[in-house]
């Protein structure tokens, strides 16, 4: 097995770097209350990556990269409140 795929059930954090993401897709947090499913629902679709290893593993760098992009807005907005953050590039 190559070192650079993770197996079995634990990812290490090397595993989560998404420093290869080549397109964003979308992030959907929605909370579950009903009798078949319960608690927090994370769906990450359209995120694509340019050593694309495993679905699982695709799945958590997008969960890392929305992880890192909510951390930063809400820094943003608790030093400035109603702050964003934005970049522009000539």
């Amino acid at each position: 097995m190559s070192k650079n795929k993770p197996h079995g059930m634990i990812l290490e954090p090397k595993h989560v770097d998404y420093s290869t993401l080549t397109k964003f897709g979308t992030v959907t947090i929605a909370y579950l209350d009903s009798r078949e499913q319960y608690g927090v629902d994370v769906r990450v679709e359209g995120f694509e990556f340019a050593d694309g290893d495993s679905c699982r593993q695709n799945g958590a760098r997008a969960m890392a990269w929305a992880r890192d992009a909510l951390n930063a807005a809400l820094a943003a907005d608790m030093l400035a409140p109603g702050g964003s953050i934005s970049s522009s590039v000539d």
